[in-house]
């Protein structure tokens, strides 16, 4: 029986521009069912870096401003079964807005 549910809605690659929040969320079968996190093998344990959030079936992982060094492979892992997110960071969001500007101005 999967633990995990709706795994096909899952948001598996997660883009987070430098100084931004990621999150990572699942649902599982079970509001009862307990989940641990983890970032290239090693356990996540909630600080203010690192948010690990539970409401009824969602479970979330919450990395605020995020740095370069927070790319990686993230593990959600409930009794024996895992699901894999990969966390790509991009660039400081404010290049963008000023892209964008400068497209607007041409127009």
């Amino acid at each position: 029986e999967d633990v995990f549910a709706n795994q096909e809605k899952v948001q598996k690659e997660v883009k987070a521009a430098l100084t931004e929040s990621a999150t990572l969320s699942c649902e599982v079968a079970q509001a009862k069912t307990e989940v641990k996190w983890y970032k290239d093998g090693k356990l996540i344990t909630s600080s203010k870096k690192c948010k690990v959030e539970s409401e009824g079936k969602s479970r979330r992982l919450l990395v605020e401003q995020v740095e370069k060094k927070d790319a990686g492979e993230y593990t959600c892992e409930a009794t024996g079964q895992k699901l894999t997110f990969k966390v790509i960071v991009t660039g400081r969001r404010e290049y963008f807005l000023s892209t964008h500007a400068l497209i607007c101005c041409c127009c």
